[in-house]
């Protein structure tokens, strides 16, 4: 794959609603994820895979801070900034249509929260091979199951998606959320007809990294009601899969449809398609077809592939997918990241001689007599002398100030434990200040107005 065949696209514009415990102010795209910001993944994933320019969706207010994260993390791409305004509710549909202009050719979306190592060329070469307006990748879900959130005891009610795909040749059929599902799954008759079996899925995840036609986006641009990707725009063009050219011949010379209408909300009006993609069509040993007309004459196409079983893939849209990711990364960062990038930053001052499987980003200052045990420091945190600190994250800019005992916790951006303090199955909010000699037991501790159950979704 060359940079010339594909643009790529991280969309960090959001702002982490489903992450209030643990972001505040922040955005969602620098939360700590080890020695990184979550940003970095996508980033990495993308040079990895021969990508040496990305355009990043940053809100505006942000980009100075998302830039100044990134410049020390020694990234291999160039990236071009596009801002979005910072008072708009802007989403993810949005977000692109406001970057048309940059989008010159077939493009990759990835979203910044996605971890994984797998590699992009299958779902690439799935895109080729069958001309596909977009082709969507997905992992098994289940990644934060075995983890227990901190603080008060929460629901944990899993977002999850019915996906239908169809088993001989991987097309999309539908994707929608499980909560939108009654008890009985009532499936349309065309959707069966002439296309063999049809897999319905519930516990795979939506990797967020989709590959789409360079037409698609021209289409999106001209549909200012969507708003966002994956809720609206996604569904509605799996839908139209169904919608069917004229039979008129058009001549090799002519890129429009056989249509008789200028209508451009019409999709049809923008699927590049000439007489001479017909032909090459028909004649491709690639091309899936159950039938005599390839792809029984839809001329958009959706597709899906599954990662491996053994691929790591988690996106970190959650608190608990957060603490799994930061809990478990020590153990498959060689995995996930090879031997070239180190678990303890360059830049960090570790003065402690009692460590066992920490991670340690840029500028912390953790200091001697402490012991640090199967924790992740986020950057310039300080945690002073005579300090214990167990399966917990210590999130950037905190401080924990001498004598603390901290297990199980995480304690938030910009958080102060003062000194004495004993926490235990805590979660500290961003900014909040735990008073001198505190000991608290599974609570959640933040500056608001008032208490608030989590319920992670």
């Amino acid at each position: 794959m060359t940079n010339s065949e594909f643009q790529a696209v991280v969309l960090a514009a959001g702002r982490g609603t489903r992450l209030p415990e643990v972001l505040g102010d922040a955005p969602k795209c620098l939360l700590p994820v080890g020695p990184y910001p979550l940003i970095w993944y996508p980033l990495n994933m993308l040079s990895r895979h021969n990508f040496t320019e990305v355009i990043v969706v940053v809100q505006e207010q942000d980009k100075l801070e998302i830039q100044v994260a990134l410049e020390h993390t020694h990234l291999k791409v160039k990236i071009d900034y596009a801002t979005v305004p910072s008072d708009s509710d802007f989403g993810t549909a949005d977000s692109l249509r406001y970057i048309y202009d940059k989008i010159k050719s077939d493009f990759l979306v990835v979203s910044c929260d996605i971890v994984t190592n797998v590699s992009l060329y299958p779902l690439i070469n799935k895109f080729r091979a069958d001309d596909a307006s977009l082709a969507m990748l997905l992992f098994k879900s289940g990644f934060e199951s075995d983890v227990i959130m901190p603080g008060p005891k929460t629901k944990h009610k899993p977002e999850r998606d019915m996906i239908g795909i169809h088993t001989a040749t991987q097309r999309l059929a539908f994707v929608f959320a499980a909560s939108d599902c009654e008890d009985t799954l009532n499936i349309q008759r065309h959707l069966l007809k002439n296309k063999g079996q049809l897999d319905v899925y519930g516990r795979l995840l939506d990797a967020h990294i989709y590959v789409l036609k360079k037409w698609v986006i021209n289409y999106l641009h001209r549909k200012e009601k969507i708003s966002t990707f994956k809720g609206e725009f996604l569904p509605h063009l799996i839908r139209k899969q169904h919608a069917r050219r004229s039979t008129k011949t058009l001549p090799d010379t002519i890129s429009d449809v056989g249509v008789a209408t200028k209508n451009e909300d019409n999709i049809l009006h923008y699927v590049t398609h000439t007489a001479l993609d017909q032909k090459l069509t028909q004649t491709s040993l690639f091309n899936q077809s159950l039938s005599h007309i390839p792809y029984h004459g839809d001329v958009v196409r959706c597709f899906a592939v599954q990662a491996p079983k053994e691929a790591i893939g988690v996106r970190v849209n959650t608190t608990l997918s957060f603490l799994a990711i930061n809990r478990k990364l020590s153990g498959i960062w060689t995995e996930l990241c090879g031997d070239s990038h180190p678990l303890i930053a360059p830049g960090a001052v570790v003065k402690s001689t009692q460590t066992k499987d920490i991670i340690v980003a840029d500028n912390a200052k953790l200091s001697e007599k402490t012991s640090l045990n199967c924790s992740v420091f986020g950057a310039n945190c300080v945690v002073s002398p005579k300090n214990i600190v167990t399966n917990s994250i210590i999130m950037a800019n905190a401080i924990v100030d001498e004598g603390c005992n901290i297990n199980n916790c995480i304690i938030g951006h910009r958080a102060h434990v003062k000194s004495g303090s004993v926490l235990n199955n805590c979660l500290v909010g961003p900014n909040y200040v735990v008073e001198e000699g505190t000991k608290s037991q599974a609570m959640q501790l933040s500056n608001a107005d008032q208490y608030m159950e989590i319920d992670i979704q």
